[in-house]
């Protein structure tokens, strides 16, 4: 059996936030938050960093549609970065939508952490981890 790494990611224009699992435990970690440039450009020299520690298998990037389910701007956007990371890569990306992950990442994270307003780095890195972990419980992977 071989054990697979999956990297999921949760794109935004200021942070992404990143998350790891494998295919043994099938359970997903928050890892990192990458800052991007003041101009909104994507911070691929601190990506490419934590992309090569990790040797992916795959990348999950979260696709935000409304709620009709409907594509955005912000779509748009997920969508040229799974591109983008298929360039670099030459790694397969699978897109799940991630409706309404970040709402449920700030409402775990005022729940464990006590805090008014949780922080938007941590709030980044979780919305990764549930956007992989959905992935994980929605799709056979070998």
């Amino acid at each position: 059996m071989t054990v697979k790494t999956y990297l999921g990611f949760d794109v935004g224009t200021k942070r992404t936030g990143i998350a790891i699992a494998n295919s043994l435990t099938s359970h997903a970690n928050g890892i990192d938050t990458v800052l991007h440039h003041k101009d909104g450009s994507t911070n691929w020299t601190q990506l490419e960093l934590i992309i090569n520690q990790h040797k992916a298998d795959a990348f999950i990037v979260g696709l935000p549609l409304d709620k009709e389910n409907k594509e955005q701007e912000m779509t748009f956007i997920a969508k040229s970065f799974g591109r983008k990371l298929t360039k670099r890569f030459n790694i397969d990306v699978f897109f799940i939508d991630e409706y309404l992950s970040s709402s449920e990442a700030k409402k775990q994270l005022k729940w464990h952490y006590a805090h008014k307003n949780a922080d938007r780095g941590a709030v980044d890195k979780r919305s990764a981890e549930l956007i992989l972990q959905t992935w994980l419980n929605e799709t056979t992977h070998d």
